[in-house]
């Protein structure tokens, strides 16, 4: 990350760019060893500042995780947002076949690490709550849109959410499929179900979802 060189000049940064390159190191952690791994120390030297700058931009680790977490998921937002098309279906298809790949993972495994640790973090559970509730509401502007157009007939006010709930279970279990190679879990097979789900909360034929549609 870039920051002062060790020994160098002084780099001054405007407050948000500050903020992000703090951030930036700190989301380099938390995908490397989870949100726990998160210290002032360690996004300091990351950096390669002092552990007090970090201190004054996030008063404490429970800030710092939470801030970190909101970072990640308004960058996973607007990179996936960037990739999809804009008809109703191809934009659903395309944001399914995105969440189901493995390029997901990593991304997944910081869910999965955020809720577990909303439990006994209120700051970072807010956060959470936040960034659940900003992923429903564009999958539901989609669904609305298509459903105007005559694209998800059946398409039902909580068709957004009942969506998310299994892309979201399926993504917290393919997560750690790394670790469990040569199991006979079959997360192709799961997927299938998540889009097979779908296309039937939304009155869609069979296959509709297939990302070899695209």
């Amino acid at each position: 990350m870039a920051g002062e060189p060790r020994g160098g000049a002084f780099t001054r940064r405007s407050r948000a760019d500050r903020r992000d390159e703090l951030l930036a190191a700190s989301l380099k952690l938390a995908l490397e060893g989870g949100l726990t791994s998160i210290t002032a120390r360690r996004v300091a030297a990351e950096v390669g500042v002092a552990q007090g700058l970090v201190s004054h931009y996030f008063g404490s680790v429970d800030e710092l995780l939470a801030a970190t977490f909101e970072y990640a998921a308004a960058n996973e937002r607007e990179q996936t947002n960037a990739l999809l098309p804009d008809s109703p279906l191809e934009r659903l298809r395309a944001m399914l076949t995105l969440l189901g790949s493995h390029d997901h993972d990593p991304i997944a495994l910081l869910w999965l690490d955020a809720w577990r640790e909303s439990a006994r973090r209120p700051a970072l559970q807010r956060v959470v709550v936040r960034a659940m509730e900003h992923d429903i509401a564009e999958l539901g502007a989609i669904i609305t849109q298509g459903k105007a157009a005559g694209i998800f007939p059946d398409a039902g006010p909580h068709s957004a959410m009942r969506i998310l709930a299994l892309v979201d279970g399926f993504s917290a279990s393919a997560a750690v499929r790394a670790g469990i190679a040569g199991s006979d879990l079959d997360y192709e097979d799961v997927l299938d179900f998540v889009l097979r789900t779908a296309e039937r909360e939304l009155g869609l034929p069979s296959g509709a979802l297939d990302p070899a549609e695209s």
